[in-house]
């Protein structure tokens, strides 16, 4: 019955839909048709929705759920839904984005329920007997504990229950374990043995194995068999993750394997639909930058919306159902949350906890073996430095938010929602620094290729691995990213690239903004540098604006943007030295060398062959796809550099290279023919120095330079957006010179392409970095189980 009720859904859902874009086909077709009423067809169509509409709100509401087609009368009766209200709204505008919108909707639907769900009808083709053991019928071991009162047996541990079927005589598809888990469980891993017609002396030994998830993940419970013939025996292998506690009620055999429907699946088969059309026949894609200003603007608020409430779902499943108003009561915090906030409360440098006498007194204290062999009590990746500890992390976080917050509050402010507040910041701020540099660099820029490289580079813009993993090192990461996007918008906002004069509030803003991003991760300080030097560059051109004014007027105005470009630097620059020298004596020393972490940091030796490493990962290191989890990943390749170099444990923890996320990172390969159209040395030279020096020199010499840190995916942050800005200014320069058609259709191609890829190969190793399984770091395998099904839809 339950069955016949969903194909009837299936095929009334599917002919209404049918209806509408017939319907929203002629009114593109004929303004005549347009006006007439509805035919009896049509009305029908319109009762039949709305009706739809209910049955997916009953089953949304749990009013109503047929277990095995969970979700798929949601799908479809929302289908249905949306087919209707962009039919009525359409009306008017006759939209033909509109019309593939529906279009792509049913197909999505419709693959959605029937070749994505596969393993569901597995059953519809043979003749299968189900069977049903109870807990009390199970053949179990002697590890296992089976309650007769509540008819369920309790696995507890690392130890695994196996149960034995013996005399099956059926030909059996598929192995239902009906497993219910304690809070704290996510799940178990299961085993299977098998004796069948080819094999029925002696079990095939791991045939096939499973991830039972815990949370609302029925799917997970079932596990296919492709056997031959009847099965005689089997054996099931069961064992709790992370010494868990399992309750098993029972074990059954061909049971119609539950619909698990990916909504993430579904958005991505649409937008992927609707962005070649829109980029590939819209009239409006092809409009610039300047004369679609409204059309841009909405498109990068619903980017930025949606790249916001992302990073927040994302951080508050990671808090995993704790209160927040715990969370914003925490007692106590890490070394920049707690420890900063305290020293500089009671006005030190130095962090309040003082060493122990053994560290004082041991002759080589930077030396991590020798540590642990004295088995000597230190403070983990602190600066030990003359008898006292420091910390070498930036102070901007401490003085802007956590100190203020614990004086106010009396608490200490959750690091994982400070990551969260400050990639937001940061997220806002690159899409108003994207936007201002196709508006002062590249307003011709079609509004396709605009939409496409700001999908993009939010994409991959190396904030969202800090996010996925909001711990202690993430915070100044976020920090520097917050500051450095709104220090480069004020930048391009302020003029100081470009033709006109510099607008001195904004040039103040982004040097002070510059300062403080070094406040928060010196590494920064590069970039810090070379804006120095860009508002430099740009005084010539304060000067000349201000040449008709007078001798006196224009050096006024020299004088006033000097100001206004160099003095916040300069006296954010001296709290820093100064904050140097009370530590180390030394205002240039940040302390890094004296940190009590994975390396004697005073006595490495610099090798290039070092540098190379990370450079090839961060750059060139192509990703690896399979058909299971992580069904995209890369692997850390350590060159045989024949000497230490750290990277996050383990190996597949890392991400592709940056050329192989962003596919127009490619473009660079045209440099040399961009610099070609370029009239005269001087704009050459400018060209070269203001794309190759903060967007290929500094990235490159970033990465080269972690040889000695070693390798971590949140790095990305530090060079990820900031690179891909001079790839887009080489590729929309010579879209924007190209005149040949047939090669503007290949890069509207290629930045659809481009998304896509983006999207699904660095979106699904970000998602894979917080919600990992299978590795060290198990807690959220229902997440990882939703990217696993959105590919291996066959499982």
């Amino acid at each position: 019955m339950n069955t016949i009720l969903f194909l009837l859904m299936l095929a009334v859902s599917v002919a209404v839909t049918a209806v509408f874009l017939h319907e929203m086909r002629n009114d593109l077709s004929s303004s005549e048709k347009s006006a007439k009423k509805c035919t009896a067809v049509q009305t029908a169509a319109r009762c039949a929705a709305v009706f739809l509409v209910f049955a997916a709100a009953a089953e949304a509401l749990g009013i109503f759920r047929i277990e095995k087609y969970k979700g798929a009368f949601l799908l479809l009766g929302s289908m249905a839904g949306l087919s209707l209200l962009i039919c009525i709204l359409n009306k008017k505008r006759g939209y033909k984005l509109a019309l593939t919108a529906v279009k792509a909707l049913l197909a999505a639907a419709v693959l959605e329920v029937t070749l994505f769900n596969i393993p569901t009808y597995r059953l519809w083709f043979g003749d299968y007997g189900e069977m049903y053991f109870s807990a009390q019928e199970c053949k179990r071991t002697d590890k296992v504990l089976y309650r007769p009162e509540e008819n369920d047996i309790v696995l507890q541990g690392n130890h695994t229950a196996v149960f034995r079927f013996d005399d099956i005589g059926e030909e059996v598809a598929d192995v239902y374990i009906d497993v219910e888990c304690a809070q704290t469980t996510k799940g178990a891993l299961v085993n299977i043995d098998s004796m069948d017609e080819t094999n029925a002396y002696e079990y095939r030994e791991g045939m096939v194995g499973g991830h039972l998830i815990a949370d609302g993940k029925p799917h997970s419970q079932y596990i296919q068999l492709h056997l031959s013939g009847v099965v005689s025996s089997l054996k099931i292998s069961v064992l709790p993750l992370d010494n868990g506690i399992v309750n098993i009620k029972g074990i059954g055999f061909n049971s119609q394997i539950p619909m698990s429907i990916s909504w993430m699946r579904i958005l991505l088969i649409v937008f992927a639909v609707c962005l070649a059309r829109f980029m590939l026949y819209s009239k409006t894609a092809e409009k610039s930058f300047s004369d679609s200003r409204r059309l841009c603007r909405t498109a990068s608020v619903i980017i930025t919306d949606i790249a916001c409430i992302a990073a927040v779902l994302v951080t508050f499943v990671k808090l995993d159902n704790y209160s927040i108003i715990d969370i914003m009561k925490r007692p106590s915090g890490n070394q920049m949350t707690q420890e900063l906030v305290e020293a500089f409360e009671n006005g030190s440098t130095r962090i309040l906890d003082e060493p122990t006498e053994e560290l004082k007194s041991f002759p080589n204290p930077y030396t991590g073996d020798a540590r642990d062999k004295a088995n000597l009590k230190y403070k983990w990746d602190h600066v030990y430095y003359n008898g006292h500890y420091y910390s070498y992390y930036g102070i901007a976080p401490v003085v802007l938010l956590f100190l203020p917050y614990h004086a106010l509050t009396g608490y200490y402010f959750p690091d994982s929602l400070a990551v969260l507040l400050f990639a937001i910041i940061g997220i806002i701020g690159l899409t108003k620094l994207y936007m201002e540099f196709l508006k002062r660099l590249f307003p011709k820029t079609t509004a396709g290729l605009a939409i496409c490289g700001l999908i993009i580079i939010q994409t991959v813009s190396g904030i969202w691995f800090s996010i996925g993993r909001p711990a202690f090192y993430e915070i100044a990461m976020a920090a520097g990213f917050a500051t450095l996007t709104w220090a480069v918008y004020f930048m391009l906002s302020a003029g100081i690239i470009g033709t006109e004069k510099p607008k001195l509030s904004r040039t103040a803003v982004s040097s002070l903004l510059f300062a403080i991003a070094v406040l928060c991760r010196p590494t920064l300080v590069l970039y810090c540098i070379t804006a120095a030097l860009f508002m430099l560059m740009a005084l010539p051109r304060v000067k000349a604006s201000d040449k008709n004014a007078g001798k006196k007027a224009s050096k006024g105005g020299a004088f006033r943007y000097l100001l206004c470009a160099i003095l916040p630097m300069a006296c954010i620059g001296l709290v820093q030295m100064w904050y140097n020298y009370d530590r180390f004596g030394n205002p240039f020393e940040f302390g890094i060398q004296y940190s009590l972490t994975i390396n004697d940091f005073t006595k490495t030796q610099f090798h290039s062959r070092l540098s190379l490493i990370p450079v090839y990962n961060y750059f060139f290191n192509p990703p690896v796809f399979s058909a299971k989890y992580p069904i995209i990943s890369t692997e850390f390749q350590s060159m045989d550099a024949g000497g230490f170099f750290y990277y996050d444990f383990p190996s597949t923890c890392n991400t592709s290279g940056l050329f192989f996320l962003a596919l127009p990172m490619f473009a660079y390969l045209l440099s040399f023919r961009a610099l070609k159209k370029l009239d005269g040395r001087k704009k050459k030279l400018a060209a070269a120095v203001y794309i190759a020096l903060p967007c290929l020199l500094i990235p490159f010499g970033i990465v080269a330079s972690v040889w000695e840190s070693g390798y971590a995916v949140r790095y990305m942050a530090d060079f990820a957006w900031q690179s891909l800005l001079g790839a887009f200014a080489v590729l929309f320069f010579l879209c924007n010179k190209t005149k040949d058609p047939t090669k503007k259709r290949f890069v509207n191609v290629f930045m659809c392409f481009a998304v896509m890829w983006a999207l699904i190969v660095g979106g699904v190793q970000e998602f894979n970095q917080a919600f990992r399984y299978d590795v060290y770091e198990r807690p959220f395998p229902e997440m990882a189980y939703e990217v696993q099904r959105m590919f291996a839809f066959w499982t």
